[in-house]
């Protein structure tokens, strides 16, 4: 039996909430969604869309961020750039998409990059936030769902690769 902890139609609701929220927060500006590959790009995608309804002028752009070793965060965040363009986020406001909060030291690097690269505000927005976990000061601008400090997948999010096409997100077990 699959422990289903949010399903297709729970992640619909909560996006769509998200994206409510930040339409409120940049009406009539012009965003840069930066997202952290891999396991954001359905959220990111399903985010676009539900944005797209708010009319918000969007851009999206992409960093590839890694910070896990299996199932836990090694301390060590490494941010390469995809952008052809160095200036991509220069005076621009950016919202930085992840698909969880855990430690928060992924999250706290890469705002802190995106600021000294010149963007003129920054923002973050997660799906989901892993209670307990935090290892910084910082919180999420917009965020989704709370989780129990437990390994997740589904949704984009992976454990070696595998279970990002699953429609709904479940915590891992060990039989998997």
């Amino acid at each position: 039996m699959v422990e289903v902890l949010y399903s297709e139609s729970d992640l619909k609701k909560v996006v769509t909430e998200l994206a409510a929220a930040i339409a409120v927060d940049f009406k009539g500006k012009s965003v840069l969604l930066l997202g952290l590959l891999k396991g954001c790009q359905p959220f990111l995608a399903d985010l676009c869309r539900e944005l797209s309804c708010h009319q918000i002028d969007l851009a999206v752009d992409y960093l590839q961020v890694s910070s896990y070793v299996g199932t836990a965060s090694s301390g060590k965040v490494a941010i390469k750039q995809i952008a052809a363009d160095d200036s991509f986020c220069q005076q621009r406001n950016v919202i930085v998409v992840d698909d969880i909060f855990d430690t928060g030291l992924t999250l706290k690097e890469v705002v802190s990059w995106v600021l000294e690269n010149g963007a003129a505000q920054v923002k973050s927005c997660v799906l989901l936030s892993k209670s307990g976990c935090n290892r910084t000061e910082m919180t999420p601008d917009y965020c989704g769902l709370e989780i129990p400090a437990a390994f997740v997948v589904g949704y984009g999010l992976d454990y070696n690769e595998k279970y990002r096409e699953l429609p709904y997100i479940k915590i891992l077990t060990e039989n998997e």
